[in-house]
């Protein structure tokens, strides 16, 4: 992620425009050289040249950008619906967790006049929210439940919402409008360039690759030449992924990686060729076996659409049980990739696999907050970090139609409770997914019957890795619910003597003002807080990700 510096700014401002506009800037010029210059202008060979690019990149929109762009106009296919007993609850745990909601409100209603964010406007927005229903489309029961939530949502207000409608237009992800921005072919050969680059990377430092059939090959733009000459197959038919074969002793847990939005796993390579290795100074021998998944519809391809949560779940359940030794692991995600971790976590077939966590840089922890969804997909750039989210990712159009289409938040919301709780309870007499699982949200009955009687259930180890300066997570929010709105403890390595605790009694109420420390702990979770990094920026620095690589060989190690 860039900084926010002019300099980095001017860069990615030029990169855009000749990205966005590059052909018709071209195509002027080509028409004044022949204005100015005639027939021995457009014959010469740098005006040929230029033709060439202008028509091929003209064969591209017209052929492959268009129809790709034309399904942002597809409707969403939501989950099913919750029962109104699990919506209810999960209801009133977001309101119970919203610090301000005035400032929730007026950002989920994309900055609007308070004023104008009237009964009818918020009533529209618990309809999207809660019911996946546009206005009209609701049953009276769903109406009468409606208008309870918007009473407690005045109760919170302290005072009644205005009647009537106002002009305040609120975000509703999966039924606004897509928006997406042209990029000529040049990005998706570039693309290409550091696909190649990245599988270079990853074969040097010991992964094998297991494509996609052939018979997929057609399916992801730009072409991935190696699915042609990799000598072994993924044991799914949709998802490709790399392997780290898993060489040491029993004592130790394989790893499995989902990635987050970006060049699939490029900003990844040196981190995960590093975690997991073997110290000769440990006496170990052997190395941590990773399985590090290709999520193409977010890696800025053209492709097909990101898979259902029951699929997905399929899908990772035969490539796991392709490769003997990950009966039991460590997940560690990025970003995008916690809400595939959401999907695992609350699975009855991965949770009890699952016996260690680390996310960073997660997105869906407060996922009913408005910040992540307003920052991906409205602001407004300013800054040169901005503008390259803008552009490379929030308008992206395989990124924009994986958020905008196939994101649904009551799916992929994870509470503190749920990340170090294993465990599901199981529907009676079948081996299927629970009655709220199928629903996709996990909060319901089932959950709240883990919440309530913990010792049937395991606890598992759990960090969460956010950084100071993140442009789309409020970690500030994040790490202050983690932490109950106590203070957190700075982590001593499992030394909670209280002379300890006295020395930074009471001066860590504030993350912000953590007296230096950045490992801390509460409740079971571990925070690692990168004080001034970007989101995704911790990838960037040996000195950053080898914080996180202690705590995963540490994870790692039964």
């Amino acid at each position: 992620m860039l900084g926010t510096s002019l300099r980095e700014l001017l860069f990615i401002r030029l990169c855009i425009v000749l990205l966005q506009y590059g052909t018709p800037i071209l195509a002027a010029g080509l028409v004044l050289a022949a204005a100015t210059g005639g027939r021995a202008a457009l014959t010469h060979p740098a005006s040929l040249a230029g033709l060439g690019y202008v028509l091929l990149d003209l064969l591209y929109a017209v052929f492959l950008w268009r129809p790709y762009a034309r399904r942002l106009r597809d409707e969403a296919d939501h989950p099913p619906p919750l029962a109104p007993a699990d919506r209810r609850a999960l209801f009133l745990r977001c309101n119970d967790n919203v610090p301000d909601f005035d400032r929730y409100l007026r950002l989920w209603f994309l900055g609007a006049d308070p004023s104008e964010i009237r009964r009818d406007n918020v009533r529209d927005f618990v309809l999207w929210a809660f019911f996946d229903r546009r206005p009209g489309a609701e049953s009276d029961d769903e109406a009468a439940e409606c208008a309870g939530y918007l009473d407690i949502i005045e109760q919170r207000l302290g005072h009644d919402l205005k009647p009537g409608r106002g002009r305040a237009q609120s975000l509703r992800l999966t039924f606004d409008e897509i928006e997406t921005r042209y990029r000529s072919f040049v990005w998706y050969i570039l693309i290409s360039i550091v696909d190649a680059a990245t599988h270079v990377q990853l074969a040097w430092r010991g992964f094998e690759y297991h494509s996609l059939p052939v018979s997929k090959f057609a399916h992801v733009l730009p072409p991935r030449m190696q699915s042609f000459f990799a000598s072994k197959r993924s044991a799914s038919p949709e998802l490709s992924y790399w392997v780290r074969p898993h060489t040491a002793g029993p004592d130790k847990r394989p790893i499995v990686f989902l990635h987050g939005i970006g060049v699939g796993l490029w900003t990844y390579a040196d981190f995960l060729g590093s975690v997991g290795r073997s110290d000769a100074s440990d006496g170990d021998e052997g190395q941590v076996g990773i399985i590090a998944l290709e999520i193409m519809p977010v890696s800025f391809r053209l492709t097909e659409a990101p898979l259902g949560k029951l699929d997905f779940l399929d899908e990772m359940a035969r490539v796991l049980a392709a490769h003997p030794g990950w009966e039991q692991f460590v997940l560690i995600t990025h970003s995008y990739g916690s809400a595939l971790a959401t999907h695992m976590l609350h699975s009855e077939e991965f949770s009890d696999r699952i016996d260690a966590a680390v996310l960073v840089d997660p997105v869906t922890i407060l996922l009913h907050m408005p910040d992540v969804a307003y920052n991906f997909t409205r602001r407004r750039p300013r800054g040169a970090n901005e503008w390259q989210l803008w552009y490379f990712a929030s308008t992206d159009p395989g990124t924009a139609h994986a958020l905008g289409r196939h994101f649904h938040w009551k799916q992929n919301i994870i509470w503190k409770e749920e990340l170090v709780t294993k465990g599901k309870k199981k529907k009676e007499g079948t081996g299927r997914l629970s009655g709220t699982e199928m629903n996709g949200n996990g909060h319901g009955a089932a959950a709240a019957a883990v919440s309530r009687n913990p010792a049937r259930s395991q606890r598992r180890n759990v960090a969460v890795c956010l950084a100071g300066r993140d442009l789309i997570v409020d970690t500030l929010s994040v790490a202050r619910y983690l932490a109950g709105n106590e203070d957190w403890l700075p982590w001593f390595g499992g030394d909670r003597s209280d002379d300890r605790v006295e020395e930074v009694d009471g001066v860590l109420d504030d993350v912000q003002r953590s007296a230096g420390y950045d490992h801390l702990e509460k409740d079971g979770i571990e925070l690692l807080w990168f004080d001034g990094l970007d989101h995704a920026q911790v990838f960037d620095d040996r000195k950053h990700y080898d914080k996180l690589k202690a705590v995963i060989h540490r994870y790692c190690s039964k």
